[in-house]
């Protein structure tokens, strides 16, 4: 492949435009071409504006190599058919293609030009319907920043109260710490809305995802929340629910187990630091052999300074 490879960049500078084309293409026939032949040929098209070939050597691209190679291919292959205006179903049928064997992890960024294609044609309901397609099918580490993505562009165009739906099924969706934070993020757009009392009320829910030992920034701003917009009632109330929450996490089998096992490791973590902190110190005993004079005396005092060495010890020299 490399004297091919030398070959193409050979005739690309020297040579005419139908050369390279069937240089490429015998790569391809003799089937040693690799995804980087694929983006060099096609940029090369581009370049010539054989726009049509162009996509048409993407297409192959993604034909003969499968994900998660083909990511990179159909990364450039979406923005350049985007750019070329082509008609917004062959569009959409390139995306779905895309998306159809495209693993979780790998499918955000196609989502995310997918819902923007949308919004450029002007058919935002059709983009939010993507996005909240996405935010379902996004590996776990991408979802929250999925849902975030959702709600900045839901309240640039319909507003803050339309966000309530997303945030709903966002915390529904994932993971304690991160349903933690929409909740506070939800609180927030309540507040400028000016409803105080279900903001209250999400304070109240998201505060079974914070333990007030750790979760310290929670409770700051639900005591802020409370000074600026309650009362003493409501104040006490908050103090209730965060003794309660406290109670919960104390008492949980999953919370207590995995102190057991952070204590453990750092149990374990002390005894080797201690371990690798222990010296060499020279005896002071001499090593030099002991006559038998010295092992007759020990042979006398070892079981007297045995007997004198544990005053309780039991007797037993009982007559048989």
């Amino acid at each position: 492949m490399k004297v091919w490879s030398f070959y193409v960049d050979l005739i690309e500078s020297v040579g005419e435009v139908e050369d390279v084309k069937a240089a490429y293409n015998r790569i391809f026939e003799l089937k040693i071409g690799t995804p980087l032949t694929i983006v060099n040929y096609a940029a090369f098209l581009w370049d010539h504006q054989f726009f049509e070939d162009a996509l048409k050597v993407y297409e192959r691209g993604v034909e003969i190599f499968s994900y998660p190679v083909a990511f990179e291919i159909w990364n450039i292959y979406l923005q350049k058919a985007v750019s070329r205006q082509l008609g917004l179903e062959r569009l959409r049928d390139l995306f779905e293609q895309a998306l159809q064997d495209c693993p979780p992890n790998l499918s955000k960024a196609i989502f995310i030009q997918f819902g923007k294609l949308e919004e450029d044609r002007g058919l935002m309901s059709n983009a939010m319907k993507i996005y909240d397609r996405a935010s379902r099918i996004v590996a776990d580490k991408d979802k929250l920043i999925m849902y975030k993505y959702v709600i900045e562009r839901t309240i640039e165009v319909f507003g803050l109260a339309a966000t309530r739906p997303i945030f709903e099924r966002a915390i529904n969706a994932l993971p304690e710490n991160e349903a933690k934070e929409m909740c506070l993020e939800f609180i927030n757009v309540e507040e400028k809305l000016g409803e105080i009392d279900r903001a209250r009320t999400l304070f109240s829910y998201g505060s079974q995802f914070a333990d007030p030992r750790v979760s310290t920034d929670y409770w700051e701003k639900w005591d802020a929340f409370e000074v600026k917009y309650g009362n003493e009632d409501t104040y006490k109330e908050m103090l209730r629910i965060k003794r309660s929450v406290q109670a919960q996490f104390n008492t949980d089998v999953g919370y207590i187990a995995s102190q057991a096992v952070l204590l453990k490791a750092k149990e374990a973590s002390e005894r080797q630091a201690a371990q690798n902190s222990v010296g060499f110190v020279k005896s002071t005993t001499s090593l030099k052999p002991k006559s038998d004079e010295d092992k007759n005396n020990d042979a006398t005092t070892a079981p007297e300074e045995s007997a004198a060495s544990n005053p309780d010890a039991i007797d037993l020299d009982m007559d048989m």
